[in-house]
Parts: C-alpha cells; structure tokens; sequence
C-alpha cells in the first residue's frame, strides 16, 4: 500500500546520484493473446520510472505487490533491442557467458521499479548482471537443446522455461524433434522467448503472447496449461515462428498485421470481421502444421474441431482425418513441413474454422486474400555478422561462488 501511496504523490525515491529517480508513475501495458479461451486484451500493471537525466522507463509491476516478477527481469534480458545505452543489439549468448564487473542481488520479494532503475540494469543490460538472471550461473537455468542438432543446441539458452525441471526437460526434448535447427534458430534470432506453465485462459490448453506495439513487454511468452502435451507445446511454438520467421510466406505466416518492428497491431486496427477473419486463418493453419510436425497424435481431439463440420462425424474423427491427410507416413519439420501444410490445407476439416465471428472462415479468408494478392510475402533471408559467440562458454557456478572476486551490490529499502 505504501508504495501507491509514493506513487500518486510522485515523491523523489532515490538519492542515488548515478541512477537518481527523479518519480514514478503509474501505467498499464495492454496485450492480446492467441488461444481460443482467451483471445481477448489484457492489462499489466507497470511504473514508469523517471531518472534526474529526464529518461522514462515502463516497467512490469505485480500489482499486489509493486515488485517486479523475476519473469519481467527475464523478459527485458532476453528482448535484445531493448536494454543498451547506445542503441545498438545486445547478444543474449555473450551476456550470460561472460561475468559482468558488478552482480546485483535480487532483494527479498523482488526489486521495485526505482530500486531496478538504480542498479542501472535495466537501462544497460549488458553493464552489469542479476544473480540467476545474466550472471554465468544463470546458466545452470539457461540450458542446451540437448536434443537437437549440434548447430543448433546454444539455442536454448535464449530459451527461459518457467517450469519445474521435469516439465522443461520435456519441452525442450519436443522442441528439439519437432522442429530442424534452421527453424530453430530462426525463432530467436532477433531475441529469446519465455515458455511457463501457469493459467492460459479458460477453456484453452495454452496461448501465445507475441510481440506487440501496445506493450512495453517485447518478449514473446507461451503460456501452457495444466496437463499440456505435445500438440500444446507444438501449436504455441509455431504461432511464434509465423510470427517472427521473415522467411515464411504465405499460407505459413501470419496473416495478422505487423507493423515494421515485428510487432503485432492490436485489434481495434481492424473491423471486428476482418480481425476474426484471420483468426480464423491464423489458428487454422496453426493447428494444420502442429499435426504435421507431432510424433503422435494427442488422445483428444484440438479444440477448435468442435468448430468445423466436414471430413467426420465427430470433433474427432475430423482431428484423425487431418492428421492423416497431413501426416499419411511420419511427421515433418522445416520447409518440407511448409510445403506439405500449404499443399493439403484445402483438403483439411480445419481449413473449414469459423470459430471467431462476425467473420469468414479460414478456408475463405485464405482464398480471398490469394485473389487479392496480399498474402504476406517471404523475405529472402539475411546472413547475420556471426555474432553469437559460443566457443569457450561453459556452465558457470551458481549463487555465491558466481559472485567471487565481483563486485556484488544489494538494493537499499
């Protein structure tokens, strides 16, 4: 309660002269997730935090307690074109495997958005390290691929799972066989993602949270409910490669719009049909590739086959026809599983989605914007400077050992 109370009056909270916050103000984030139980907006709770220097900064609160969650902490390191002084891309990989000349400590219950602002960290990132978060010892919790091609193992490490440790090790083994190293090295090539369990809305298995304009939040999260599986875990990871791959187009990326960023425009920029219409689309297609990509088929049907009517009696016979139109003899990955979705699309029960209305289905969606010649197109891909240095990079220690011979600082009450 206090800490409202400093809030509204916009008092002076620091007196330290690097990083003096001059007040704080309160804010809200507001986002849009993908997932049938929960395609609605929701509002963060943030503080925008201003320094002396006149700079503002929108940071993520737990309204309850005005802390910053360790999520948030995570998200800001893993989002690399935010968090740098000068601009310029951060490197997740070189962070977390070199030591910073000064750790921070994460004060009992978390920082408050002025106590984070003083360390300096989330201004610059790459200047100094959060025990557990960027330290070398983070990388007890930053863990490989251990499962996927050599190429792409360090990928991972740009991957934070939010889960107890039986649970990660499973999504990383799914995520290691159900996508190819280029797929997978794509998903974050321009920035990491966050994977927890936790409540993706009713009525929905899991949900995709991507990057958005309305947001100061620039990581994509997936969010997996209660007793998730494969297909879950599959379906959430390709909405967030139709979403972020370039090199994908057509009927494989997301016909929702991005803006120049990358970052996805909310709905009120749209008429209420034409935004359901590519949900239509977007879970559709979605759903077709994850049933390319699995090893088996789940034991029910996908929730959005309550939806369709065609290739079955039943919401699971339907789900049982597309897997064997699109999957007749073992799964696939990469462009091979593109093609195969683009191919058989229109063969599919799926393809018939008309979950969100007012608005056409996916089958006619799909066909409209191909007459009308404005499905997104692929960009040619661009060889990055290899940058990601890994060679040499090796699990650090954790807790007070990462901290020896540096210069450790704890934030003042």
């Amino acid at each position: 309660m206090e800490f409202f109370k400093l809030m509204k009056r916009g008092e002076v909270v620091s007196q330290n002269k690097s990083n003096e916050v001059a007040y704080v103000r309160r804010g809200t984030d507001y986002v849009e997730t993908l997932g049938s139980g929960s395609a609605s907006g929701k509002k963060i709770a943030t503080v925008w935090v201003a320094t002396k220097d006149g700079r503002r900064y929108e940071i993520p609160v737990d309204p309850k307690t005005g802390r910053v969650p360790e999520e948030y902490l995570f998200s800001r390191f893993l989002s690399v074109h935010q968090g740098s002084r000068n601009g310029k891309e951060r490197n997740v990989l070189i962070d977390i495997g070199k030591d910073a000349e000064t750790l921070h400590d994460i004060p009992a219950g978390g920082f408050t958005p002025q106590q984070l602002i003083e360390t300096g960290w989330w201004q610059g990132v790459n200047e100094s390290d959060i025990v557990g978060i960027d330290d070398t010892g983070a990388l007890a919790f930053a863990r490989e691929l251990e499962e996927a091609s050599k190429s792409a193992q360090a990928q991972g490490r740009k991957m934070v799972f939010l889960m107890p440790e039986d649970s990660a090790q499973r999504a990383r083994s799914i995520l290691a066989k159900d996508f190819n190293a280029s797929e997978l090295k794509r998903a974050v090539r321009n920035g990491g993602i966050i994977i927890k369990e936790g409540n993706p809305g009713r009525g929905s298995a899991g949900c995709y949270v991507s990057r958005q304009e309305t947001s100061s939040l620039k990581t994509p999260v997936i969010i997996l409910g209660k007793d998730w599986d494969e297909e879950t875990l599959v379906h959430e990871f390709t909405h967030h490669l139709r979403h972020v791959d370039e090199t994908r187009g057509g009927l494989t990326r997301t016909p929702l719009k991005l803006n120049a960023a990358g970052e996805r425009v909310s709905m009120r920029g749209y008429s209420q049909r034409e935004f359901n219409s590519a949900i239509n689309l977007e879970e559709a297609a979605t759903v077709a590739e994850s049933l390319v990509r699995i090893q088996e088929p789940s034991s029910g049907a996908n929730g959005y086959y309550a939806a369709t009517k065609v290739h079955g009696d039943t919401p699971y016979d339907r789900y049982r026809h597309d897997r064997k139109t699109l999957a007749p003899e073992k799964p696939m990955r990469g462009r091979k599983a593109e093609r195969q979705v683009t191919g058989k699309f229109e063969d599919t029960s799926i393809s018939h989605l008309g979950y969100y209305r007012p608005g056409s289905n996916a089958a006619n969606y799909y066909a409209e914007r191909k007459a009308k010649g404005n499905l997104p197109v692929a960009v040619k891909p661009v060889r990055k400077k290899k940058a990601d240095v890994t060679a040499g990079v090796t699990g650090g220690p954790v807790g007070a050992e990462a901290s020896k011979n540096r210069r450790l600082t704890k934030a003042r009450r």
